[in-house]
């Protein structure tokens, strides 16, 4: 099964297929809007669901790709996500850097490759670390 990993530091999410063959890395954050829970804790965490979003627009809060759910203790609707492309949150951050309330926000191009990866090789896992 395919696998995630989100790097704060380097502000990147990679796709890995279960062979360990890298598919993509995108740029993204864990940027969190001073109402949330907190930032995603360091750890790896079981997929749990897809919300497919459809007619969503790159701009809309999920982006045009859907929402990628995970099993995070003590937290609920946690997951990866793009969304915001040209929207300004109260920070001045746009796209991938725009806040959220602990998800990971990516691009509309790298949530469309996960479509695409998780039909024929779906995602076990995220890990997330500094």
């Amino acid at each position: 099964m395919a696998t995630l990993d989100f790097s704060r530091t380097g502000s990147k999410l990679q796709l890995t297929a279960a062979n360990g063959t890298v598919i993509g890395s995108w740029d993204a954050a864990n940027n969190v809007d001073s109402g949330s829970k907190g930032p995603w804790p360091n750890g790896s965490y079981e997929f749990d669901y897809y919300v497919a979003h459809p007619g969503d627009p790159p701009n809309s809060a999920y982006g045009s790709h859907g929402f990628f759910g995970f099993d995070v203790p003590g937290r609920e609707g946690m997951g990866v996500h793009s969304g915001r492309e040209g929207v300004v949150d109260g920070l001045g951050r746009s796209g991938f850097r725009y806040c959220t309330f602990g998800c990971i926000r990516t691009t509309d191009e790298a949530t469309a490759q996960l479509v695409k990866t998780h039909a024929i090789d779906p995602i076990a896992s995220i890990t997330v670390g500094d």
